[in-house]
């Protein structure tokens, strides 16, 4: 196999050739310029990307420098495959890749992406990432990926390196200043405290102003928050050392909300009960007028241990962690107007043990392997025992007495009863609580065998088998006054997010062998094709949220997968262009699929789903101070079974549990084309350089709706950043524009929290909604010193 890849020039197919040759012209010839090797850990082994059957995008530190990276959205516009979600709080952020992932607003339904930081399974994905100072890789490994990493993978994984404490004495301080009032600090410190110990310390502090208008109170989508990351090397010997990485991180901050289009009769009952309605029925002008705000305050911490030791023929890793979390998200506007119906606090807590054991071969034998453990324990639990999760505001009676009137005139609700006030929605003070917890436990045990039958062809097989046991307990109360549920109507709202009594108390256990075949082939040094197939698993578990849902909805079960993929990478014209690309069909039986139904989420399996596409990562350097990237996806993903979808608002169920049949539908938010053009530029300018970054990202159309409801069907589109700077090595300023176009997009749609199920109620022919966008122009300035 050809491990260290000469320099050589060789014959490529027409086609690339002529297309590169174009590109470069004359310089290719008279440049000494070549690419970098890039290193990867795909295989849990530090190998060259381009040997590596996976297909895996990678960002090495100076890429992250290059595009300002601050969290996982800025590696999303560089991968295509990779989508970042998120609305209401850093909780509910979600990934998805390949078009594959889940609901981040329900806290117990894990993801299928996996996150992993140095190392260590982290079970939330909004948690750690924008607290991050010193990346030094971010690896897009995509498709399946259980045999090796096991749990959650099922879509792909996210993998994290930061840089650790260095021999030599390192410091290095930034500020930036946005447009938007950004102000973001970061610092670091490291170096050696003797011969075998070495440290470092990093510290990021981040506020920005909110982005969204609020015509009655206070804006939202705002940022505020500080993490601090410390670090110890230990050098036991020549063989042994450890690392030891213990973070901190503390938010608070006003989140977004979501921007609400009301219907001809929502609006009616509101003006009813006295509310204001001065703004556009816009959900995409990013213009509220809500009376309270909404917010999040919530810390994290996190430990991991990590030891490594050299024998003779063989390496033994350990990766120990721990990493918990508490966060409330406060919605004092559920209902997302002007008026004061309902308050809506939401805690969430988690605490996880992780510990990963790895024995692997370390010669230079044709025949290599690996074999490891893994153990995984979770505790989580939402509710908080000291503040009530629902409580009825103020204005609640005089809205349910303006909906009770509705419902008079549409001759639902008997005239006689006009004269009466009814509080159809119960009265103020009316209280809502529940106390949810999971408990998860989790093993796994899995080998890789990996033979080279010559310089040219390699095959590889692994192995895993996967155990996991759930227990949920979902636990309901209300405190209400004498008017109850308001029999025999039933309609107090309290009474259907939290209703008495709905209890809930099981637990399951799933376990699965899956495994993955490869083979790769080495034309010459620089080209290499391969052939994968793996299939995956995750575990199923129970839908453990709050609401009207029964014994019998909650538990949904375990999703398998099987992928199919060939692929090729090739580096070309001396090194100085290089193109990977895949081509894969995936298909995931009884699909884990999650919606929003406007007072409760619906958890349930689609009988299958199929994934058939093709990627293309490609970097060029086109003269020796100028280079780009041009990488791009076509992802068709779609239903091919599903008989338990979510209706959207006015389509009639297609079975007795309101459900509808969503065969030949593509996922929510599958965008089946998106891509990304990069052009990098360098000028000796003083002692230094003067550089620029220009990246142009396309996203085609896609439906942002779970319900995949027509009238969410959005549009393609289109976003422009460019980085421009000086710099050299200790210094680096950069002035910054992030959506130079100022483009808009709608990126998820959900049914308005309550007004869908009060137009439901009165059977207004069009449903309420609210809707999620992108975030508008900023305009900024960095400034960096390294020591």
């Amino acid at each position: 196999m050809y491990k260290n890849k000469p320099s050589v020039s060789f014959s490529l197919r027409p086609l690339v050739f002529g297309i590169s040759a174009a590109l470069l012209g004359p310089a290719a010839a008279t440049s000494a310029a070549q690419l970098e090797e890039v290193i990867v850990t795909a295989q849990k082994r530090a190998e060259d990307m381009q040997t590596v059957p996976v297909s895996v995008s990678a960002l090495t530190a100076d890429q992250l420098a290059d595009i300002g990276f601050n969290d996982i959205s800025d590696i999303a516009a560089q991968v295509p495959s990779l989508i970042v979600l998120t609305n209401i709080s850093p909780l509910a952020t979600t990934f998805r890749i390949r078009n594959i992932g889940n609901a981040g607003n329900i806290p117990n339904f894990e993801p299928a992406t996996g996150l992993f930081i140095d190392g260590a399974f982290r079970s939330r994905s909004g948690i750690g990432m924008g607290d991050l100072v010193d990346v030094s890789s971010v690896e897009v490994l995509k498709g399946p990926q259980s045999t090796l990493h096991g749990k959650n993978v099922t879509a792909g994984v996210i993998s994290v390196a930061t840089q650790g404490p260095t021999e030599n004495f390192e410091a290095m301080a930034e500020v930036s200043f946005g447009s938007d009032n950004l102000k973001q600090i970061k610092a670091y410190v490291s170096g050696p405290f003797s011969d075998s110990v070495a440290g470092r310390l990093s510290i990021v502090d981040t506020g920005r102003s909110e982005l969204i208008d609020n015509a009655a109170g206070p804006k939202s989508e705002g940022l505020n928050g500080y993490a601090i990351r410390g670090q110890l090397r230990m050098d036991f010997s020549d063989a042994l050392y450890g690392r030891l990485i213990v973070g901190y991180a503390d938010k608070d901050m006003n989140t977004t909300t979501g921007d609400v289009f009301l219907s001809d009769a929502s609006r009616r009952i509101l003006r009813n009960a006295g509310a204001s309605l001065t703004i556009p029925n816009d959900p995409s002008d990013r213009l509220i007028e809500y009376s309270e705000g909404s917010g999040y305050i919530g810390d994290s911490n996190d430990i991991i241990f990590t030891l490594e030791y050299s024998g003779d023929g063989y390496s033994l890793t350990s990766i120990s962690s721990y990493d918990d979390y508490d966060g409330l998200t406060i919605l004092s506007d559920v209902e997302q107007t002007s008026l004061l119906l309902a308050d809506f606090n939401d805690r969430q807590a988690g605490e996880s043990l992780s510990q990963e054991f790895r024995i692997a071969s370390d010669t230079e034998s044709p025949f290599s392997w690996l074999a490891g453990t893994f153990v995984f324990t979770n505790e989580f639990r939402r509710g908080d025992k000291d503040l009530p999760e629902f409580l009825a505001q103020q204005d609640i009676e005089e809205y349910g007495a303006a909906l009770a009137g509705e419902l008079i005139t549409r001759g639902v609700l008997p005239i006689n009863l006009a004269p009466l006030a009814l509080p159809l929605l119960g009265v103020e003070g009316d209280r809502g609580d529940y106390d949810i917890t999971q408990d998860t436990d989790s093993f796994g045990v899995f080998t890789k065998f990996d033979y080279e039958f010559s310089d040219a062809w390699k095959a590889a097989l692994g192995l895993r088998y996967s155990y996991e046991k759930k227990a949920g307990v979902v636990i309901q109360t209300t405190e209400l006054s004498a008017l109850g549920c308001v029999p025999p109507l039933n309609t107090n709202l309290i009474c259907l997010v939290t209703p008495d009594g709905n209890n809930f108390d099981d637990s399951q256990s799933f376990d699965a062998i899956t495994g993955s075949i490869s083979s790769s082939y080495f034309v010459n040094a620089d080209t290499m094709f391969y052939g994968v197939i793996s299939t995956g698993f995750k575990a199923g578990g129970f839908s453990l949220q709050n609401g009207t849902a029964t014994d019998e909805m909650r538990p949904f079960g375990e999703e398998e997968v099987i992928n199919f993929e060939l692929g090729a990478k090739t580096e070309f014209l001396d090194r100085r262009a290089r193109v990977n690309a895949s081509v894969f069909h995936t298909e995931y039986k009884n699909f884990q699929n999650a919606s929003f139904a406007g007072l409760v989420f619906i958890i349930n399996n689609a009988e299958l789903v199929t994934v058939d596409g093709i990627e293309v990562d490609s970097t060029i350097i086109l003269t020796e101070n100028m280079s780009t990237t041009i990488n791009f996806a076509y992802i068709d993903t779609v239903f091919d079974s599903y008989d338990g979808g979510q209706c959207y608002y006015g389509r009639e169920p297609d079975n007795d549990l309101g459900q509808c049949i969503l065969d030949g539908e593509e996922l929510a938010s599958a965008t089946k084309l998106k891509g990304n053009i990069a052009i990098n530029w360098r000028y000796p300018f003083g002692s230094g350089d003067i550089y620029t970054r220009m990246d142009y990202a396309y996203s085609g159309a896609a439906n942002a709706s779970s319900a995949l409801d027509p009238r969410f069907d959005q549009p393609a589109s289109n976003t422009l950043n460019l980085r421009l700077g000086w710099r050299n090595s200790n210094i680096d300023v950069a002035f910054w524009g992030r959506n130079l176009t100022d483009e808009i997009d709608i990126d998820q749609v959900a049914p308005a929290n309550i007004f869908t199920t009060i137009d439901t109620r009165v059977g207004s022919p069009v449903g309420s909604y609210q809707a999620f966008t992108s975030q508008p122009l900023s305009l900024g300035l960095t400034a960096r010193y390294t020591y």
